[in-house]
């Protein structure tokens, strides 16, 4: 029997009730516009009572997503900020919270008016940090490592899509730079930083790759940055990392054990006004940055706007598990 898009939606949400799942009703619309070939939701919702272009396609991709599979590698695409990319289960899912870090990294830059020569994105995933940057910076060379070469497969991907200049690097930490005597100006990195799996959700576990999320010893990586700064970063710079919530005090005691005093760093909260972010630079005047104000980084109507599209831009595409609840 033939369904309208209307029938397939209708008799998959009741099926989502029936079996008590957390499938959002936007998720079984991301569904049929992928069954269908539809390029937006405007686009599916004028062919709502048409036919299902082709059922079976979407009972396989209904499948997927009853048996937990985010619907991001499902469709193979996630959001950030205000572009789409190629995802996979080699790679981490973007979250908000990693968009938010980014925003806030270009607005600090904007605001400290520097304009940096080199940029590294370490623990790259899906280089979705790198070649946003490399977007905005265009002038500076962006380097995106990751251990993984899985995981940098999916990146050269994504930067041959945007036609995205930046250098792919594999190696573990800071190995590849130390060995080459490379320096930046700046080092930002959302690493693998959860050291309590449960912390995890099961879904996360399931299905993303846990070397991109769980540490041993949650602030091994920084330490490891903060110990060989002098060698991998110039006179003046800047660090911008995603951190966990309770990590605050360590990477406090690391800060005052490896930095000399002429730096300046900040904790800062992210959108749900948890500890997520953390901040170091050296080299720029810093004491008109209120990083207590929240809507400090959007300080004209357009980054305003271009916040809040980003922030239900994310809601609305993403699986609310994602970036609700317990971290990442």
């Amino acid at each position: 029997m033939e369904l309208t898009n209307r029938e397939a939606y209708f008799q998959t949400k009741h099926a989502i009730e029936k079996e008590c799942l957390d499938i959002s009703n936007n998720e079984i619309c991301q569904l049929l516009e992928k069954a269908n070939g539809f390029n937006s939701y405007t686009e599916l919702t004028l062919n709502f009572d048409k036919k299902l272009a082709n059922p079976d396609y979407f009972e396989k991709l209904k499948s997927k997503l009853f048996s937990g599979e985010p619907i991001q590698y499902i469709l193979n695409e996630a959001p950030f900020i205000d572009y789409t990319f190629y995802v996979d289960n080699r790679v981490l899912i973007p979250r908000v919270e990693t968009e938010e870090l980014v925003i806030r990294t270009i607005d600090l830059l904007k605001l400290l008016k520097m304009e940096p020569k080199n940029i590294l994105d370490m623990c790259t995933g899906s280089g979705c940090i790198a070649i946003y940057l490399k977007s905005k910076f265009k002038k500076s060379e962006v380097y995106a490592s990751d251990i993984s070469k899985d995981a940098l497969d999916v990146a050269k991907k994504n930067a041959l899509h945007f036609s995205s200049n930046i250098h792919l690097v594999q190696g573990d930490k800071l190995e590849p730079f130390l060995t080459n005597g490379q320096k930046f100006d700046v080092i930002i990195s959302n690493p693998p930083y959860v050291q309590n799996k449960e912390d995890i959700e099961e879904k996360v576990k399931n299905h993303e790759p846990m070397n991109a999320i769980y540490s041993e010893d949650g602030t091994a990586f920084y330490e490891e940055i903060f110990k060989h700064y002098k060698e991998v970063l110039n006179e003046k710079f800047i660090l911008a990392f995603e951190i966990n919530y309770d990590q605050q005090d360590r990477l406090t005691e690391l800060i005052s054990k490896y930095f000399e005093d002429n730096i300046n760093f900040s904790f800062v909260n992210d959108i749900y006004g948890r500890t997520r972010f953390l901040f170091i630079i050296r080299g720029y005047i810093y004491e008109n940055i209120n990083w207590k104000r929240h809507w400090n980084l959007c300080r004209n109507f357009k980054e305003w706007w271009r916040y809040c599209f980003s922030y239900w831009n994310s809601i609305w595409l993403r699986n609310k598990s994602n970036f609700k609840g317990k971290l990442r």
